[in-house]
C-alpha cells in the first residue's frame, strides 16, 4: 500500500498505529488486463479498490461509442467511495495498462475511519481533491486551447504520480495512447497528435516508449496557466480545529447539567 500511503500522507500526519491497522485489514490482490473493465455502469458497488499498480480511466460511453474520460486513477488512488452507500454505479472504470488492485471491504473500511479522526479527515480531503480535479476538467473542455488542455492535463498527472510514488521528477510514464487523450481532451485523435508534435518542436515536452519528459515545467506551466492550488495539498491543519482545554471543560460541565422542570 505504500503508494496509497504516499498519497494519504500529503493531505495529513498518520500514526503509525493507524498504519498498522490498515496494514491488517484483509484485502484481496486482483490483477486486470489492459482493457480490462473494472468496474461497470450499473454495477452495485460492495467493495472498495485501491491501485497497487498501472492505469486505470474512470469514464462514461455513448449509445453510439463516443466516449468521455472523466478522470485517470493511478497508483494510490481508491474508488469507488459509493460503495460506501452500496450505490449503482453510474461509470465505468476500465484499465490502460495492466492493473494490480487491492480490493478492500466496506465494512473493515469504516472500521479504520471511525478508529481515526485523522486518517477520516484524510479520505475526505482525498474526495475535496478528487472534486476539484472534476471542475478543472470542467474548465479544461470549456476554456482552454489544445496545447492548454494537452499541457495542463499533462502537469496534473505528474503532480499526482510524484505525490504518489514520493519523487519530484520531470519525466512519468504515459500509457495513453492519442485516443485516450482525445476522448478525456474533448480532441481528436488526430488534433492531438499534432499538438503534441507543435509541443515537442517548441522543446516543451519529450516523448519515449511511454515515457514523457516535461523539459521545462515552468515555461509550460505558465503557457497552460497551471497552478497546482486546486489538488488541494497542503496538510490538513487540525490545531485550528482543536477546542481550548478551559473551553471543552466548561462545554462538558454546561452540558452534564440538566434543568430543573417546574
Amino acid at each position: 500500500m505504500q503508494a496509497f500511503k504516499n498519497r494519504l500522507s500529503q493531505y495529513a500526519v498518520v500514526d503509525d498505529d493507524i498504519w498498522a491497522l490498515m496494514d491488517d485489514i484483509t484485502t484481496k490482490s486482483v490483477t486486470y488486463r489492459a482493457g480490462e473493465d473494472i468496474v461497470r455502469v450499473g454495477d452495485i458497488a460492495e467493495t472498495l479498490f485501491i491501485v497497487n499498480k498501472g492505469w486505470a480511466v474512470r469514464h462514461r460511453t455513448l449509445e453510439d461509442g463516443r466516449r468521455q474520460i472523466v478522470n485517470f486513477m493511478l497508483p494510490g488512488d481508491i474508488f469507488d467511495l459509493q460503495a460506501l452507500a452500496c450505490l449503482e454505479a453510474d461509470h465505468t472504470v476500465t484499465s490502460v495498462t495492466d492493473v494490480s488492485i487491492l480490493v478492500i471491504d466496506t465494512r473493515d473500511f469504516v472500521q479504520i475511519l471511525r478508529s481515526s479522526g485523522d486518517i477520516s479527515s484524510s479520505f475526505w480531503w482525498a474526495a475535496v481533491q478528487e472534486e476539484s480535479i472534476l471542475r478543472e476538467q470542467i474548465v479544461r473542455l470549456g476554456r482552454r486551447s489544445a496545447k492548454e488542455r494537452i499541457g495542463h492535463l499533462l502537469l496534473e498527472l505528474q503532480r499526482r504520480m510524484n505525490g504518489a510514488m514520493g519523487t519530484n521528477h520531470s519525466q512519468m510514464p504515459l500509457p495513453l495512447t492519442r485516443v485516450d487523450l482525445a476522448d478525456a481532451l474533448g480532441l481528436t485523435p488526430v488534433h492531438v497528435s499534432r499538438t503534441m508534435s507543435a509541443m515537442r518542436h517548441a522543446g516543451l515536452i519529450e516523448e519515449s516508449r511511454g515515457v514523457i519528459l516535461i523539459d521545462d515545467r515552468e515555461r509550460l506551466a505558465r503557457l497552460c496557466h497551471f497552478n497546482t492550488d486546486y489538488l488541494h495539498l497542503r496538510r490538513l491543519d487540525f490545531s485550528k480545529f482543536t477546542m481550548p482545554a478551559a473551553e471543552s471543560q466548561n462545554r462538558s460541565k454546561t452540558n452534564g447539567s440538566r434543568p430543573h422542570s417546574s
